[in-house]
């Protein structure tokens, strides 16, 4: 709010373009603080009501190949949060012409002159938990989306024992009673599951959607700000360590949320691939009427959705590098 008054005070498109950055990260931070609660209840609420199965239920194969995922992502949050507080570090110690880049360190210095060295200290003590806070929502967003493909992983494997079992006395299958009702009773709890997994999904997904949209638009518009204040202002003297410590953060979460999003897309839809080379001539009637309700129920895969047409998937990756490199492409041939 007292930098909204300070540009209009001021009316210099220069001094609006310098503190422009520092305005769109404390916007960022705002929406942050207010945002990560509703994302922590929402993602709560999904896990409370996702009836997660241990990962030990299917056996020692799948329940490694679990943990592996597990750990693997273990590490990368391990990771983004220690080189985020390495960027927080580098941030707080003090830099020359910092006052340049941080609007509040200006302020302090215009308006407090005598407080200024106490308050710019405490204002720098900020940057110690500020990077690793700004990716708290992207963090449980993924911690959400792990758990979510790890469960769709179990499923995908009880649908395949459905053919495995199919192998032993084929000719006899069809008469067999035994094997008939555990067909049935494997139909129906995979039906339960599914319609389970895809409601309690698409409810997080529908109460986070507005925030995920919010978020992402307000980075946009910070990277572009940021953008173009390195190529009209420059002042990047003694920063790479900044810049660097900030950036491998940014670009792990980039490209797991991204590559979450496709794997959950990808893993749905391969429950309607092995369905549909199942031995369905080894069921009875009813097996096969359940067979066919799967069939539909499993044939639209489940997206990470912002609209109709917008979805968490490579499309979307793609779509926001070629703009990011169309922006910096711009922005160089503005600067020559």
């Amino acid at each position: 709010m007292v930098q909204t008054v300070m540009f209009l005070q001021k009316s210099n498109i220069q001094y609006f373009l310098k503190y422009l950055p520092a305005y769109f990260l404390a916007i960022f931070v705002v929406l942050v603080k207010f945002i990560a609660p509703k994302v922590v209840e929402s993602v709560s609420t999904f896990m409370k009501n996702l009836d997660p199965w241990p990962v030990d239920q299917f056996g020692p194969v799948l329940e490694r190949h679990i943990k592996y995922h597990a750990n693997y992502f273990n590490i990368f949050a391990t990771v983004t949060v220690a080189v985020s507080f390495i960027s927080g570090i580098f941030h707080a110690l003090p830099v020359e012409n910092d006052e340049e880049i941080m609007f509040t360190l200006a302020f302090f210095q215009e308006y407090f002159p005598k407080w200024k060295n106490c308050l710019s200290t405490v204002y720098r003590l900020g940057f110690l938990v500020l990077p690793f806070a700004m990716l708290v929502p992207f963090h449980i967003f993924i911690y959400a989306a792990c758990h979510c493909q790890q469960q769709i992983f179990m499923l995908l494997h009880i649908i395949e024992v459905i053919n495995k079992t199919a192998k032993t006395e084929q000719n006899r299958l069809l008469r067999d009673e035994k094997y008939q009702k555990r067909v049935t009773t494997t139909f129906k709890f995979i039906i339960k599951r599914h319609c389970h997994l895809m409601k309690n999904g698409r409810d997080m997904v529908n109460q986070l959607r507005v925030y995920i949209f919010v978020l992402s638009a307000s980075a946009g518009a910070l990277f572009i700000c940021g953008a173009i204040y390195i190529t009209f202002q420059g002042l990047l003297k003694g920063r790479y360590l900044r810049l660097v410590t900030l950036i491998i953060p940014v670009v792990l979460i980039f490209v797991h949320v991204f590559f979450l999003g496709q794997r959950i897309e990808d893993m749905s839809g391969q429950g309607f691939e092995v369905l549909r080379q199942s031995n369905w001539y080894h069921w009875n009637k009813e097996n096969k009427m359940i067979y066919s309700i799967i069939l539909a129920n499993c044939k639209e895969s489940f997206k990470i959705q912002f609209s109709q047409s917008i979805a968490i998937d490579y499309k979307l990756a793609v779509s926001i590098l070629k703009s990011v490199y169309s922006t910096l492409s711009i922005l160089g041939y503005l600067r020559l």
